[in-house]
């Protein structure tokens, strides 16, 4: 059943990697994997740090234990439903479809979103965890 689950889990970021790069448009096919590299790259810290928060007071060896499970779960949510509407907005911006402004607008209810959606990651990371904690006791 693990060979199922982190099999499933490795085509999700693989498709959520596509689906971003995609995303980018007509844009220069090196810069298209430079920021496709600094978006991943990003957003995994992020879940990273977000996991350490969710962590705090949770019994070392779970968190050790369920780190890159919870956080390759979250990756490719996260790609798809955060970085992929800005490297939209980006490619938009870049091909003169919106102006700055604009784009600097839209960017900004992204960032507000995540930030939501970040916290509501955190508690459920939390709930995993204990969820885990209780199981293993």
């Amino acid at each position: 059943m693990e060979v199922v689950t982190i099999g499933f889990i490795i085509i999700l970021n693989l498709a959520a990697i596509m689906i971003f790069y995609k995303s980018l448009g007509k844009i220069e096919t090196k810069n298209k994997i430079v920021i496709s590299a600094i978006g991943i790259l990003l957003m995994y810290i992020i879940l990273y740090i977000i996991y350490n928060i969710a962590s705090n007071g949770v019994d070392e060896k779970i968190v050790t234990a369920s780190r890159q499970i919870i956080i390759f779960t979250f990756l490719p949510i996260n790609i798809i439903c955060m970085i992929t509407p800005i490297a939209m907005q980006l490619r938009k911006l870049k091909q003169k479809e919106i102006d700055e402004d604009k784009f600097k607008r839209k960017i900004i209810i992204f960032i507000i979103i995540s930030i939501i959606i970040f916290i509501f990651e955190c508690m459920y990371i939390k709930d995993i965890q204990t969820g885990i904690a209780k199981f293993e006791g």
